[in-house]
């Protein structure tokens, strides 16, 4: 759910960003027909994805959401990361490029 994080942390050629839109829908390791950045786009997906999903900041906004909803928190969470990123995109690119 998380597309404009995975975009921002993607390397910028077409492929690779397409490949990152791509990483929640191809399953397993059959990537016929996909070229070898877009690839890397599905790859990078995924560790991003594993990344933060083990990541104990992730886990504590996880606890924040209600009981009732708690089932959907990855996805809350995940629009929520992408909220925050577009409100502070100038800041954080700024932090990006000067690091």
């Amino acid at each position: 759910m998380n597309y404009l994080a995975h975009l921002f942390l993607s390397e910028k050629s077409q492929d690779a960003l397409l490949g990152n839109l791509m990483g929640d829908f191809i399953k397993g390791n059959t990537f016929e027909g996909l070229t070898k950045d877009a690839i890397h786009g599905i790859k990078l997906h995924r560790g991003v994805d594993k990344y933060t999903d083990s990541h104990s900041d992730v886990a504590q906004s996880k606890k924040r959401i209600s009981p009732e909803r708690r089932r959907y928190a990855g996805i809350l969470i995940d629009v929520f990361y992408d909220h925050f990123l577009v409100k502070h995109w100038n800041g954080i690119l700024t932090h990006r490029v000067n690091h």
